[in-house]
């Protein structure tokens, strides 16, 4: 069975249906998403990304949350995109100091639960980040040794004595 609309008359050969005259295909709803709309799917992209999962895993969940195709989805997903670019496009002083604040935040979670093992591996993380540990700051600190050897061989023998 082929996509065509029956003819009206014999005389008239099937056309194709395209996606503005089939029912079927055409968007669902008919609504126009509002601005409100969309940037609450373009937040909700972000957090998804932000919360991890594959690109495809997103989007899919995307589509189905909003009940959209996954082309929409993906433009959803490309906006949440540009959002990131422009929230992480800063002085890496800024980056940093907002990087830290989300540590010391998990900190607090962390301390409130328990999790002292994150607690001190995150605290490792603040510190190297302010520079403790670093390369450089290991070398400055690290013991220096020096060896020398005295060439024995061309020295005369000691006397024995008999």
């Amino acid at each position: 069975m082929t996509d065509s609309l029956p003819p009206d008359n014999e005389d008239q050969p099937q056309r194709k249906l395209s996606v503005a005259h089939d029912p079927l295909k055409r968007f669902r709803g008919g609504r126009v998403t509002t601005p409100a709309q969309m940037e609450e799917r373009i937040n909700t992209a972000y957090m998804m990304m932000l919360s991890g999962g594959s690109r495809r895993e997103n989007v899919l969940q995307l589509a189905q949350k909003y009940n959209v195709s996954q082309r929409q989805a993906e433009d959803y997903y490309t906006a949440a995109q540009k959002l990131m670019k422009t929230d992480f496009a800063g002085k890496r002083e800024e980056l940093l100091n907002q990087v830290n604040n989300m540590r010391m935040h998990t900190v607090r979670k962390a301390l409130k639960r328990g999790n002292y093992q994150v607690v001190a591996h995150l605290l490792d993380s603040i510190a190297r980040g302010a520079g403790e540990g670093s390369i450089e700051q290991e070398a400055n600190q690290a013991p220096t040794l020096n060896i020398t050897i005295d060439d024995k061989r061309h020295s005369s023998p000691p006397e024995s004595h008999s």
